[in-house]
């Protein structure tokens, strides 16, 4: 008899599932992940097979990857105890590395690798170098050893590849000019350049997964070799042989990330039948290049690995879909129109579950902004790897010059998508509301395949009556304190939380043409993270401070809004005023000497005083100074003060200055952060709220040696995004680029 819907998937399919379900059950730290897949996975299995005997090989294959990941888990975990115990370190470094810098790398430990992030106190070397670390403060984070204070010494040069990809980088960069980030993250995976303005317009826009390789972007070059071999008058065979044999190289030489491993495998693995002139059988393909990455079995926690066969998956659903539901009388634009949207709403609904928790934010654009993007994209990834690889510079430029207005078009795509009203739902769910999405997710797509497809669709309409249905609930709260400071590119914006949840926000970033940091990223931060907005601190009326403070004030609506009170004539400064009027929002001058209380949290203001004030014709040296204070825990926050407010500081407030973290004024300019200012506040930490290869060479040399001189350590937005800090009054935790540490567990007494 033969099967029909999931029945008809092949075996090797099921055994995938089963085997990356186990696996990720045997390594996973993060309860809603394992809840997810295994959810996911019963409700597939359940409907692939009915009987015992169909379920029996599937458990066990289960079962073997439930072991195998358990064993790499504890593997791990001794390597790790292991590093941490040790006096001497030599890692390889996967960016470059100087002194307060923290960069990622790779330490090897008999068998096993453990990811390893440096803060750099002295040393230079490039990425890919092997370093030796005589010195460093270890220390266990979240994704592996943290090595603070971290002296080194070269050891060994970069291998080919890495000096590949640093050449490729540099060429890049002088054939792009401004556009070389965006280049840079299509071609060879490095995006650590991107304007945060760009990588939230993108990710508005259900567009972010093109700044990173992906299998469509590895599907795309492929299919381009492949017509250029067969236009070169080689026969099927030596085409197919050499279009896979350059992707696959291509993928090496970027690190073969797991998105671009599982496409290259499949694109491999469809040329060969092809070649060979067989049926292939989209789930057979789809399982073989979901396998291949899982080699190395830690991949299938990695969130690229995810949402690539999630998506894939939908792709093959959406195929069959088109080819049953679609009118017969549909053809050509028509139904090629009707299929893409098809697979775009699918892929978009499929993969929502993991985007939402992940980054707090859903696009409902996405399938109409995709659909628009992938012609051009299509177009413009070809143009970009025949930049990167002829030889002959003239020909290069050409080729650059001409992927110029595909960029452009690229993103204005990006840039009408986001900014359609209502095309972005900011959402927080909970672990259990994660769980339901994704048992609705995977009964969806077994609905989109089945023969048999009310009973999988009723299910997940199911399981998404009750998400919907759980209270939301803020839930239990600890007992601390959170400093935030938002990664808002050149600007400032530091959300303060205290133990019951409410929020202080001081300054709200920067603005652009199309948008602000408020709208883009504070207020989805907030949001997330559940809460109200007690009070708006602006420290100055630079538009880095408070380009978003008017969205902030329309969005979240604080009851009251400090100001310094700088006379600014700008029409920005005058707008925040009359969006604080709008809230309805009680501004007033700020005070130095004035203290609030928020639910345990203290805010002391120390400056400016109106009559210096009123003799200033720098707004930066009229910056709101103020100290949050919980427990024995402190936090001086300096604005864009200068040598002369730190000065009026010391002279009038100098019993006050004391602190373990100091927001480092004017983004590290060397105009700030003078020696004896930095010695009265002796700080542990100093963060640094700065934009990328910013035009102002900030933080400044000279600054970032005093501040490590001081024993600080330094961390940076341009490097690790948004820092969160922790606090029960007495213990510091700081989470940053994944990991977290304890900078004291017993402070001393207030200083």
């Amino acid at each position: 008899m033969r099967l029909t819907g999931l029945h008809a998937m092949p075996l090797l399919l099921r055994a995938a599932i089963a085997w990356a379900v186990g696996t990720a059950a045997g390594l996973s730290a993060v309860p809603v992940v394992l809840l997810s897949l295994v959810a996911a996975t019963a409700m597939l299995l359940a409907l692939v097979r009915r009987s015992w005997l169909g379920w029996a090989p599937l458990l066990l294959i289960g079962a073997a990857g439930l072991q195998l990941g358990a064993e790499l888990r504890r593997a791990d975990d001794r390597c790790l105890a292991a590093a941490a115990r040790a006096d001497r370190w030599q890692v390889r470094l996967r960016e470059a590395a100087a002194a307060g810098r923290f960069v990622r790398a790779d330490l090897v430990v008999r068998t096993c690798r453990v990811r390893v992030a440096l803060a750099v106190r002295s040393g230079v070397a490039p990425a890919g170098a092997t370093v030796d670390v005589p010195r460093a403060e270890p220390g266990a984070g979240d994704r592996g050893l943290l090595l603070r204070e971290a002296r080194f010494t070269l050891v060994a040069g970069p291998g080919p590849l890495a000096r590949w990809r640093t050449r490729v980088a540099r060429a890049l960069d002088g054939r792009f000019g401004t556009d070389a980030p965006l280049v840079r993250a299509l071609l060879v995976a490095d995006s650590r350049g991107l304007p945060t303005e760009l990588r939230e317009r993108y990710a508005d826009a259900g567009l972010v997964h093109i700044l990173s390789i992906s299998g469509l972007h590895v599907a795309i070059v492929g299919g381009a070799l492949l017509l250029l071999f067969q236009a070169l008058r080689l026969g099927v065979t030596a085409a197919g042989a050499a279009a896979v044999g350059v992707t696959t190289l291509y993928v090496l030489a970027i690190g073969a990330p797991p998105p671009a491993a599982r496409s290259v495998t499949l694109f491999a693995a469809t040329t060969l039948a092809r070649m060979l002139q067989r049926p292939v059988s989209p789930w057979g393909t789809f399982a073989l290049g979901a396998l291949v990455p899982l080699v190395e079995p830690r991949t299938v926690l990695d969130l690229g690995w995810q949402l690539s066969v999630a998506g894939y998956a939908a792709i093959v659903v959406a195929g069959r879909i088109g080819r049953r539901r679609l009118p017969e009388t549909w053809r050509g634009w028509r139904r090629a129109l009707a299929r893409e949207l098809i697979a775009g709403v699918l892929t978009t609904m499929v993969t929502a579950p993991l985007v939402a928790w992940h980054f707090g934010r859903l696009s409902l654009v996405s399938p109409l902004s995709n659909l628009a993007a992938a012609p051009v994209v299509s177009l413009l990834q070809p143009a970009l790897f025949v930049a990167m690889l002829v030889p002959i510079a003239g020909v290069a430029d050409f080729v650059a010059d001409a992927a110029r207005p595909l960029l452009r078009a690229l993103d204005a795509v990006a840039t009408a998508a986001a900014a359609v009203p209502g095309g972005v739902a900011t959402v927080a769910p909970t672990r259990t509301v994660a769980v339901l999405a994704s048992v609705a997710a995977a009964l969806l797509l077994a609905a989109g395949w089945s023969r048999r497809w009310r009973t999988p669709l009723a299910g997940a309409c199911a399981a998404l009556a009750l998400a919907a249905w759980v209270p939301e609930g803020a839930g239990a709260r600890a007992p601390v304190a959170e400093f935030h400071l938002l990664d808002v590119g050149q600007g400032d914006a530091i959300a303060l939380r205290s133990p019951k949840g409410r929020w202080v926000l001081v300054d709200a970033g920067r603005a652009w043409s199309s948008g602000d940091a408020g709208r883009a990223t504070v207020i989805p931060h907030l949001r997330r993270r559940g809460g109200a907005l007690a009070l708006l601190v602006l420290t100055h009326p630079h538009a880095d401070h408070l380009g978003g403070a008017a969205s902030v004030l329309r969005a979240l609506g604080p009851r009251e809004v400090r100001d310094a009170a700088f006379v600014e004539r700008s029409a920005l400064y005058r707008g925040v005023l009359a969006a604080a009027a709008a809230a309805g929002a009680r501004w007033q001058r700020v005070r130095p000497g004035e203290r609030i209380d928020i639910d345990g949290l203290e805010l002391e203001f120390l400056a400016p005083d109106s009559a210096w004030t009123a003799a200033l014709g720098d707004p930066n040296e009229a910056s709101t100074v103020l100290r949050a204070r919980f427990g024995e825990v402190r936090l001086l926050l300096t604005g864009d003060a200068e040598r002369a407010e730190e000065r009026w500081l010391l002279e009038h407030a100098p019993g006050s200055l004391a602190a373990e973290v100091l927001k480092v004024g004017h983004h590290g300019s060397p105009t700030s952060t003078t020696e004896h200012f930095l010695q009265a506040v002796a700080p542990r930490i100093a963060l640094v709220s700065v934009g990328a290869g910013n035009v102002y060479g900030h933080p400044g040399p000279e600054v970032m040696r005093r501040l490590l001189d001081s024993g600080a350590t330094v961390l940076r937005t341009d490097q690790l995004g948004t820092v969160i800090l922790r606090t029960d009054g007495r213990s510091l935790e700081v989470e940053a680029a994944g990991h977290r540490w304890t900078v004291a567990r017993a402070l001393p007494a207030t200083r």
